[in-house]
């Protein structure tokens, strides 16, 4: 696989910014552009354009995180905050509508009862990717 230019990294909680961000640039061409994503997923019958102030301010410091690594790895990165009801298809969606060439995702040990009965947003973009994709699955503590 040739190094990619257009890279998607979906980032979902502060704590894992870091990883998956170094990951990226370590596997983007020179010059490559991110795409850092953050999807605010909202409960099926909640509109998407209800305000949720406190997720909003999580998402932004999220992307504001993931900038400032870009920065320092010399990556050229814009910061995308989407609203869902799934991470998964909003996810899916936004990569095929830039034509990302690589993404990258985090995963998480912790199983909900939802995980377990539907799946996780992992294993959906998995099995639909329109692109290579990479995992970042840190060691169980």
């Amino acid at each position: 696989m040739k190094q990619a230019k257009r890279i998607l990294v979906g980032l979902k909680t502060l704590d894992s910014t870091d990883a998956l961000m170094d990951l990226a640039c370590r596997l983007g061409a020179r010059g490559a552009s991110l795409l850092l994503v953050h999807v605010i997923e909202l409960p099926d019958p909640t509109p998407l354009d209800v305000e949720v102030p406190e997720l909003e301010a999580t998402a932004a410091k999220i992307i504001g995180k993931a900038k400032r690594v870009a920065r320092r790895h010399n990556m050229k990165a814009s910061g995308l905050v989407l609203r869902a009801h799934g991470a998964a298809t909003a996810l899916l969606d936004e990569m095929k509508e830039k034509k990302i060439e690589l993404a990258v995702l985090g995963y998480h040990h912790r199983r909900t009862l939802g995980e377990i009965i539907l799946g996780t947003t992992a294993q959906h973009v998995a099995r639909h990717a329109p692109c290579h994709l990479v995992l970042n699955i840190p060691r169980r503590d």
